[in-house]
């Protein structure tokens, strides 16, 4: 994703937008986002605003990724859209390792796109709010079917604390 700033730099006033522009980042380009628990399953599509204004560059830009996700309850893969709002400012005389302006005067912001998206990846992945995850005794997924195993509801960590509660009666 890049755009060129040679207009930018020849400017007296030293604005320029780049308005509705839309941009795609290829899946091929994002390996690096995959992992056990997630794959990015087509390419990242980037839509919006950019402002360079006085060295100030501001970003109002709607990003797209398509995730194929392993829940953390039942193990199964499940679809995910991760429809995300990127408002930001960056200093242009003081760009990170994420933006990148080339000796032709482009500026690339692939690594920054792929960052946010990272950054904003949630932490628990589930198939739906509601998912029942695997028995813990004979691993079979209850979304799906329903085990007769033994429940020892009673008995968990915190069983005992159950017990000093009944005897003291204090909290």
């Amino acid at each position: 994703m890049q755009i060129n700033l040679k207009e930018y730099f020849k400017k007296s006033n030293k604005v320029i937008e780049f308005l509705n522009k839309e941009f795609v980042i290829s899946a091929d380009e994002c390996e690096d986002i995959n992992s056990q628990d997630l794959k990015l399953i087509d390419d990242i599509k980037v839509s919006g605003n950019i402002l360079v204004s006085n060295d100030l560059i501001r970003l109002d830009l709607d990003v797209l990724a398509k995730f194929e996700f392993i829940c953390s309850r039942c193990l199964c893969k499940f679809p995910y859209d991760l429809n995300l709002k990127c408002d930001d400012e960056i200093l242009l005389n003081n760009l990170d390792e994420d933006i990148i302006l080339d000796s032709d005067e482009n500026l690339d912001f692939t690594n920054y796109i792929k960052n946010y998206i990272i950054v904003n990846i949630p932490q628990k992945k589930l198939c739906k709010v509601d998912c029942l995850g695997l028995c813990h005794v004979c691993g079979i997924n209850l979304n799906d079917n329903v085990c007769n195993c033994k429940k020892d509801g009673e008995e968990n960590a915190f069983s005992k604390l159950k017990d000093i509660f009944f005897e003291t009666k204090e909290v």
